[in-house]
Formats: C-alpha cells, sequence, structure tokens
C-alpha cells in the first residue's frame, strides 16, 4: 500500500511541471500593455502560469540595450523584475506583431493561452487550449500569419 501511495505521489509530482495554467486573450493585452508600458520594445515571451504568486510574466528587450524578465500579477502589476545588459543582438517582436499572432492563433480555435515564444529564424510558437479545453499548439514560421503548423490534442 505504501509503495503505490508512493507511486501515485512520485508521479503527480513528475506530472506537475507540465501543468500550464492559462490565459484568456484579455489576459495577453494586460500582459503585452504592461510590458509596453515598462518599455518593452521586442517581446520574446509571455507565460501564464497560476502555480506562483505572480501568474504572468513577458519577456524581451528594452532600447536594445537590456533583455528583462517581468512577473506580473493578474492586473499587469510588476512585482518583479529581473534585468541583463544584452549579449548579442536584440530580437523579438513588437506588441503589434504579437497581437496578430495571437488573433491568428484564434482563428485556428485557441481561446487560452499558455504560453507564446518567439525563436529565432522567425519560428512563432503558441500553446494553449481550445474552447473545448483540448491542447491546442499553433507555429508559424518566417514572419508569415498563415499556420506552418497547428496540433490539437485528439483526447
Amino acid at each position: 500500500m505504501k509503495k503505490m501511495i508512493a507511486l501515485t505521489l512520485a508521479g503527480t509530482l513528475a506530472a506537475s511541471p507540465l501543468a500550464f495554467a492559462k490565459g484568456s486573450l484579455d489576459d495577453a493585452e494586460t500582459v503585452l500593455n504592461a510590458g509596453s508600458d515598462y518599455g518593452i520594445t521586442q517581446f520574446t515571451n509571455l507565460e501564464f502560469d497560476d502555480d506562483r504568486d505572480d501568474p504572468f510574466e513577458v519577456e524581451g528587450w528594452v532600447d536594445n540595450e537590456w533583455y528583462v524578465e517581468l512577473e506580473l500579477s493578474t492586473d499587469g502589476t510588476i512585482e518583479r523584475e529581473k534585468r541583463r545588459k544584452r549579449q548579442g543582438q536584440a530580437s523579438g517582436l513588437s506588441a503589434d506583431d504579437i497581437r496578430s499572432y495571437l488573433d491568428a492563433a484564434s482563428s485556428e480555435g485557441m481561446q487560452y493561452i499558455e504560453e507564446l515564444e518567439v525563436r529565432s529564424g522567425g519560428r512563432v510558437e503558441i500553446e494553449g487550449e481550445d474552447s473545448n479545453g483540448r491542447e491546442l499548439e499553433v507555429e508559424f514560421r518566417n514572419s508569415s500569419l498563415s499556420p506552418f503548423k497547428v496540433e490539437r490534442d485528439d483526447d
């Protein structure tokens, strides 16, 4: 019996880091506005996680000199900030470009966002859920708003 409980607990703990929270498109707008107000001009990551005290995180470049990571409360208030001096070339997308990709993902059925990541080579990956709670991942490439790949969880 103890062994079964231990295995169940271990399985639960192993899977818990894989569970992301989800944010609505309105939450994404709150995060983009807070990042823009802070001075981020090139966004690289938006993340929604309710396992922390500060459920939203945004990362990007301020004035092509500083890379910042901001942890935000649900109303967009900055709770924590990390900065580091630029090493290499700044990259990312503007807030308007991020909004365009979110709209394109929404057209594919995405209702809730877990993470948006801007990757090298012009790739944008958005993970989230559709209106039925099924996982959905939409990938864009080469600055195109037409999805390169759409993966849906059929469970």
